[in-house]
């Protein structure tokens, strides 16, 4: 330590020599990994994408349904596990503010009053100003791979963020798809039981005259009461449904939002089938399992630089006197510079073990990234083949419904003429309704598969709504 009375030079010159310090850097090159994909997403043509290389469709393009837009604009804006997700970027990019600021000079401040004295009376005063100044030089990079690291650790929960937007999106879609399919079962059973209260009723009065008998009575009761139940189980799943797309959404309150579009009615933006597999690497979630990688890669640098010395520097400035009037006069001040070598001589192999810690968790963050585009690349892939037998499987059963409407004519025609027995109008009634509810869960399944393959393909987030706090 050592003290003076006038202002050194160096004491003054200090700062602005540390802030031109640059450091090199021991963090490998990175390297993207290789997609361990296909070139193509299926055998069509890739479509020619935008300026940018992106194939971009955004939310409010694709889903077309007014009620859908506003229940999504609605959990965007309160959904909970959203709201966590966008306080976790918070969080990490106040890490990465405080990661950065260890790289700038540190400086403190401090004034001291002290009054003392003896036991024979003699009172003394001396008061103190002192501003302190701490840095460590970092020539070997480990402060700024550890700055590299936290910044890629934040990208990457935005990216998450992002992620878990999209998530929400397709989770509301899928939601309110299944709440739709709840509803219009529920009304198709509810329009069979008519149907069925109607026969009980015509077969009734066959009984009173003598055409039909009791048998195909008790039969036709059946059937009405088996509509009772399907009722009372439609009304109990579409409450469920409900239930389930309002805790998404994040509000339980009456909505004034447009009215719901019947599945038959209800259509999404057309998606192409030919997509460059390329286009997976811009998904949220893959762009964050490669800030992962890129943060494990700064990590090595900071292990590496651990096996070199490090230098602080450490420098005071200031005065003390026993006049406060004369704290500040050139002949109080007083500096002091005090540098500081550290040297690893002998740490038992703890360098070398964590230097391995993050060459491993490195290969582990090039595993999870490239597994992580696999199972994008199967998502995408499953969605388009998907696509084609949904339309096929949709077209079919159409064609098989109206083939059980006309059996149903028939069978009922002849049973009016004697020709049949009642059980093979049952029958037909049977068939008709199962070829009903078959039919809207294809159409529901075919809605519900677009929304996977727009998903699958990254999404698109222009209604983005900031949540509630």
């Amino acid at each position: 330590m050592i003290t003076h009375t006038r202002r050194h030079p160096a004491a003054l010159c200090l700062p602005a020599v540390l802030l031109l310090t640059s450091a090199c850097s021991l963090s490998p090159d990175y390297i993207r990994p290789e997609a361990p994909v296909p070139a193509s997403l299926s055998a069509s043509p890739a479509v020619p994408l935008n300026a940018t290389g992106m194939f971009s469709l955004k939310t409010r393009d694709f889903f077309r349904d007014p009620r859908l837009r506003e229940l999504i604009t609605v959990a965007l804006r309160q959904n909970r596990d959203l709201r966590l997700a966008l306080l976790s970027v918070q969080e990490a990019g106040a890490q990465y503010r405080v990661q950065r600021a260890e790289r700038l000079p540190q400086m403190d401040g401090e004034a001291s009053d002290t009054y003392g004295g003896d036991l024979k009376g003699t009172e003394s005063n001396r008061y103190n100003v002192m501003g302190a100044t701490a840095f460590e030089l970092d020539l070997f990079g480990r402060l700024r791979s550890m700055s590299d690291a936290a910044l890629q650790r934040y990208l990457a929960t935005e990216e998450a963020a992002k992620a878990a937007r999209i998530a929400l999106v397709s989770q509301t879609a899928q939601s309110y798809l299944s709440e739709r399919l709840a509803s219009e079962l529920l009304r198709l059973a509810e329009r069979t039981l008519q149907s069925r209260q109607a026969s009980l009723a015509f077969i009734e009065r066959r009984v009173q005259s003598g055409q039909s008998s009791l048998l195909d009575l008790e039969q036709a009761r059946g059937m009405t009461e088996s509509a009772k139940a399907e009722v009372a189980a439609g009304k109990n799943d579409l409450t469920r449904a409900e239930n389930a797309l309002k805790l998404l959404i994040g509000s339980f309150a009456p909505l004034d939002i447009p009215p719901p579009t019947a599945l038959t009615d209800m259509r999404f933006a057309d998606l192409p089938q030919g997509l460059p597999s390329s286009l997976l690497l811009e998904r949220p979630d893959i762009m964050e399992s490669e800030h992962a990688l890129q943060a494990a890669n700064a990590d090595i640098g900071a292990a590496r630089a651990a096996f070199f010395p490090s230098i602080s520097l450490t420098g005071n400035l200031g005065a003390t006197s026993d006049d406060l009037n004369l704290l500040f006069s050139g002949a109080t001040s007083a500096w002091s510079f005090l540098p500081k070598i550290s040297l690893p001589v002998f740490s038992g192999g703890r360098n070398t073990a964590e230097l391995d810690i993050a060459e491993v968790r490195k290969e582990r963050a090039v595993i999870q990234y490239e597994q992580r585009i696999q199972t994008a690349f199967r998502e995408a892939a499953d969605a388009l083949l998907t696509r084609d037998a949904l339309a096929d499987r949709l077209a079919a059963q159409r064609r098989y419904l109206q083939s059980q409407q006309l059996v149903l004519s028939l069978a009922t025609s002849n049973y009016v003429n004697g020709a049949v027995s009642y059980l093979t109008v049952l029958d037909a009634q049977r068939s008709v309704f199962d070829a009903e509810r078959t039919l809207l869960g294809i159409r529901r399944d075919q809605l519900a598969n677009d929304v996977s393959l727009y998903t699958a393909l990254g999404g698109g987030l222009e209604l983005t709504t900031t949540p509630n706090r």
